[in-house]
This record gives C-alpha cells, sequence and structure tokens, in this order.
C-alpha cells in the first residue's frame, strides 16, 4: 500500500470519527487543533486503524501525532 493509499484511509477514518466532511481533510489537518480531542473520537479512529492495518496504537500515544500525515508515517512504519 501507498503513503497516498494510507494517507486517503487515515482521512476517510477521521471523517467518520471526527463527523466532518472528508473533503476539508488533508495530510497537515492538525488532528487536535482542526479535528478536536475528545477521547471518544480518538479512540474511534484508532479502531479502525488497528482493524484495518493491523497495528496497535496506544491511546495515550495517539496525541502524538500531530498531522494526518504524521500518523499515516507512523502506520506505515508499522506495516
Amino acid at each position: 500500500m501507498t503513503r497516498e493509499e494510507v494517507i486517503a484511509k487515515m482521512i476517510e477514518y477521521a471523517a467518520m470519527a471526527f463527523k466532518v466532511d472528508a473533503a476539508t481533510i488533508d495530510e497537515n489537518t492538525d488532528i487536535a487543533q482542526e479535528l478536536g480531542t475528545a477521547s471518544t473520537q480518538r479512540v474511534a479512529m484508532s479502531a479502525s486503524i488497528e482493524n484495518d492495518f493491523d497495528v496497535m496504537i496506544p491511546v495515550a500515544r495517539f496525541g502524538n501525532y500531530k498531522t494526518i500525515g504524521d500518523l499515516a508515517d507512523f502506520v506505515m512504519e508499522e506495516m
């Protein structure tokens, strides 16, 4: 899977979890500043990523990824 495909999936999961239009999200979207910090939404996004990519993202570590691109890079490293 290419980085662009991973980013597309991250955008899809972020849109679902944070209930925003996917067209407003790109790899530079700041997760906390632009999407929010609600833990339930972060857990939902993490669960989707973990299920689809078979990677583990500890909830406490999720906040370390500032942008969608940062999160995609982590997933790429773990795959």
